[in-house]
């Protein structure tokens, strides 16, 4: 069976009406376009739903029995258009997004507040995680992407790349390298440096001695959290070492950026989803002004 909606609109249409003149009109059709409707709609459902008269038209008994199914079916139907309509234009759904704390707080709350301006009926939800959790909340389907520094993808998620972040050197107005333009990694050694244990020595320090194998860094404080860091950095106890996209949260602390170089190593910012499912009009779009947010 294959019913259509313009068939039952027109099935309604001239219920309501008592005939096919006033259902023409109220349809914008011509009475054969809609007569041919109603015979294609009896045709799929195997009986007359109208008996016809040179001077009336009134619905046959199979005809009554079938009016408020159709009426249902109908009103289904339309609710379900709506529905979708609602989701294409972005007047309803909802965008789950994770991040580790920091590309929270810099990059993903702004893209929340540009995003809900435009798109206000939509709902959002940010899940603020560990930086080693960031992937698992993507596997587990529980949130439509995750954001974060680049890592080692077991999962096979379909990564795509968001920007470049170079490591740089924050420290206050009065540290001794605050008015430099730029620092060499190996000038740290004389400095009390901050670094966070979970990117410095497994992933930091080989890409440093890989390219210069006499480079040595011992730091002065080793700190679980970056804003932690920053807070140390904003207390005088020394430079930490962080990615640019930091930024807005050292500036909090204000903190100079003083720009790392002999090498000059960077962390891309990705994104990360499942390959299986695809986004929704409303995650697809969030991530075009998380990519504008992010320039």
């Amino acid at each position: 069976m294959n019913i259509t909606l313009r068939q039952l609109r027109a099935f309604l249409a001239v219920a309501r009406g008592g005939g096919f003149t006033e259902a023409a009109r109220e349809l914008n059709l011509t009475q054969s376009a809609l007569s041919l409707l109603v015979k294609d709609l009896e045709a799929e459902i195997g009986f007359r739903l109208f008996d016809r008269t040179t001077r009336r038209v009134v619905l046959s008994q199979p005809g009554a029995e079938f009016l408020p199914a159709a009426r249902q079916i109908f009103d289904d139907l339309q609710s379900a258009v709506r529905s979708a309509s609602d989701l294409a234009t972005l007047e309803k759904g909802r965008v789950r997004i994770c991040a580790p704390q920091m590309l929270a707080c810099t990059l993903v709350a702004p893209a929340m507040a540009r995003y809900h301006a435009d798109h206000p009926k939509v709902e959002l939800k940010l899940v603020d995680t560990l930086l080693g959790n960031m992937l698992d909340a993507v596997v587990a389907g529980e949130v439509d992407f995750a954001v974060g520094p680049d890592r080692k993808n077991d999962a096979h998620l379909l990564r795509t790349p968001l920007f470049q972040s170079p490591f740089a050197l924050w420290c206050r107005s009065d540290h001794p390298l605050a008015s430099c333009a730029s620092v060499a990694w190996s000038q740290l050694a004389a400095h009390s440096i901050i670094i966070m244990e979970s990117d410095f020595s497994t992933r930091l320090l080989p890409e440093l001695q890989t390219q210069d194998p006499t480079l040595t860094l011992t730091p002065s404080y080793t700190v679980g959290f970056v804003s932690t860091g920053l807070g140390m950095a904003g207390a005088g106890l020394g430079a930490v070492i962080a990615p640019t996209y930091v930024a807005p949260m050292a500036q909090a602390f204000n903190l100079r950026c003083v720009r790392l170089t002999g090498p000059q190593l960077s962390r891309e910012v990705s994104v990360y989803r499942r390959p299986d499912r695809s986004l929704s009009p409303a995650a697809a779009k969030f991530l075009e002004v998380l990519k504008e947010t992010a320039g």
